[in-house]
């Protein structure tokens, strides 16, 4: 049988463990126990769609002690932190994803905050890159001369191309044979309504149905020496108007 002393130090002893394990309850985490982790909420993201391959996203949590995880088109999951920006891959043809959600210091996870969005490379209206192929450094007096094009499509969808347009440079290289007087262009001719379709990150070469070539002859002008025109060389500059 216990005295009434024993006893009560056996009460005090019980009374300094509870408040020991109290202690290091309350140090582990500042959320309360039985809530749950907020997800984060977004508050800047990139544009539905972008044609940016650089995107940034912002989020904000109000939660004391808690970190972020992201995870990008589904992969990986990483530590991040608001604001964060990164690099898309412009050839991925489904939506892209951003995943971000937050980790308390129990390392509970809260749901996933996503964001889904598309890529578009908005193609050129003009000034499309065009590799020309055909050489006018022979022209000879009123003989036309077609010149095949290739039309190289850089953007990550497809394009229609509705027209060309050829212009040369004024004067010669080296200089001395002036386009104005010596040299007639003609233009490339569509039939009306056609579109010639460029797949993404393709190479197209007209002319192809439906579609003329440009021709560049040499003027025959029996009055006017033209043998300042010989083995010169001109400039040629391709524009075009295309639609998605």
């Amino acid at each position: 049988m216990k005295t009434p002393i024993t006893a009560r130090h056996a009460a005090l002893g019980l009374f300094v463990v509870f408040v020991a394990v109290l202690v290091v309850l309350l140090g582990m985490t500042r959320i309360a126990p039985g809530t749950t982790v907020e997800a984060p909420v977004l508050t800047s993201v990139p544009a539905d769609p972008t044609s940016a391959t650089t995107n940034t996203a912002a989020w904000v949590d109000d939660q004391p002690g808690v970190r972020f995880r992201c995870s990008v088109d589904d992969g990986s999951w990483f530590d991040c932190a608001s604001p964060l920006t990164w690099e898309l891959d412009p050839a991925r043809t489904d939506r892209h994803r951003l995943s971000v959600l937050a980790v308390d210091g129990s390392s509970r996870e809260s749901a996933t905050t996503a964001y889904s969005f598309s890529y578009r490379d908005a193609p050129l209206a003009y000034g499309l890159r065009f590799a020309v192929a055909g050489d006018i450094s022979e022209l000879a007096p009123g003989l036309w001369r077609e010149v095949p094009v290739q039309v190289s499509n850089p953007n990550g969808i497809p394009i229609r191309l509705t027209g060309l347009t050829l212009s040369v440079a004024p004067d010669s290289t080296p200089p001395g044979c002036a386009t104005a007087t010596n040299v007639e262009v003609r233009q490339p001719r569509f039939v009306a309504g056609l579109v010639v379709p460029v797949p993404s990150r393709a190479t197209v070469t007209l002319p192809t149905e439906g579609v003329s070539a440009a021709a560049i002859r040499l003027r025959d002008l029996p009055d006017v020496n033209q043998d300042v025109c010989k083995n010169k060389a001109f400039t040629l500059t391709w524009s075009a108007v295309a639609e998605q």
